[in-house]
């Protein structure tokens, strides 16, 4: 076995919550050789394993964990024509810079999301208006009970928001995945804060590296500066009935929401908690809430995650409460 198995490393730095105890053991993959011989070990010592990429999307508890953390560092991206395979340890903003560069459209909605190109197809990411799974066309998954490497189609992965089979079945680890982009395409504008920011800049037809630059800008005043922590949305867009969402609206009547096209409607829950809670900028500690974006939970230094999940907690009783909507995590607990 060539992999070198690391004991008792932190986990806190490996997160951009900056929070978390200890992994038993950890390995640093660079290819599938290294990804086969990882699972040989966790197996051979009955571990528990957990598949870790940027650490964007995860809290790691105060106990740490007792089995074997893989730290997905495969390398590697490969064009063909207007398509794009990316591995897994890929840095996703390094794809999407690249991709507009290239002049190819499609992802650059997804700019600045932070991550692994595996963690945004695990998580099936979105934002500004689209979603990884309109692009991507296959995935390359290592199946740990077979040992070998299994392709997806589109229609194989089980895309959902903020989901995909490779979240629910932990036996599949992704190792690489393909995105059909293109090279002539339609800029995707309608998102309330990118349309804002076109007509602020009285750009009416932006061009691809424009769309770009006004979702960087976006984010980048919306986004906390490190060194303070955070794990991006903390909070998945809850989906409800029209019934319900109509019940809603007589009593907020500002409420954001929008139509699924199912009779059901994806209410905001940055405005819960924001307009409904009022919970933005709020404090516990060195855990809060960001003062510019209600839905992303802030570590200011030395808060443990224990206290953030408690703060989490706050947040979704105080909305269940006052709207009978339940806000479920979008963060990935460790």
């Amino acid at each position: 076995m060539s992999i070198h198995i690391e004991e008792n490393i932190k986990l806190a730095p490996f997160t951009t919550m900056r929070v978390g105890g200890n992994a038993r053991f950890f390995a640093r993959v660079k290819d599938v050789d290294d990804l086969n011989d990882a699972i040989i070990f966790a197996r051979e010592k009955s571990l528990p394993i957990f598949i870790l990429g940027g650490g964007s999307n995860t809290l790691v508890s105060g106990d740490g964990f007792s089995g074997l953390v893989i730290k997905i560092e495969i390398k590697g991206i490969v064009y063909k024509d207007n398509r794009v395979t990316a591995s897994a340890g890929e840095m996703w903003d390094d794809v999407v810079r690249d991709t507009v560069a290239r002049n190819l459209w499609g992802i650059e909605n997804l700019s600045l999301v932070p991550g692994t190109v595996g963690g945004a197809v695990v998580q099936n990411i979105g934002a500004y208006g689209v979603e990884a799974r309109e692009t991507i066309s296959s995935v390359e998954a290592f199946d740990i009970e077979k040992s070998e490497i299994k392709t997806f189609s589109r229609d194989k992965c089980e895309f959902g928001y903020r989901g995909s089979i490779f979240k629910k079945n932990k036996n599949l680890i992704i190792v690489s995945a393909t995105f059909e982009l293109a090279q002539h395409g339609a800029p995707h504008t309608d998102y309330e804060d990118v349309k804002k920011y076109f007509e602020d800049n009285r750009i009416s037809e932006p061009s691809l590296a424009e769309i770009r630059d006004a979702i960087v800008a976006i984010r980048v005043k919306k986004m906390p500066v490190p060194p303070i922590g955070t794990a991006g949305s903390f909070f998945k867009n809850p989906v409800v009935s029209a019934q319900k969402y109509e019940s809603l609206k007589n009593e907020f009547p500002e409420i954001k929401a929008y139509p699924q096209g199912d009779n059901t409607y994806k209410l905001s829950s940055a405005w819960l908690i924001d307009h409904v809670g009022e919970w933005r900028g709020a404090r516990r500690g060195d855990s809060g809430v960001h003062e510019k974006q209600a839905l992303i939970i802030v570590n200011y230094g030395n808060a443990s995650a224990e206290e953030i999940l408690s703060l989490a907690c706050e947040i979704k009783n105080d909305v269940k409460e006052k709207t009978g909507v339940t806000l479920e995590e979008e963060v990935v607990m460790m």
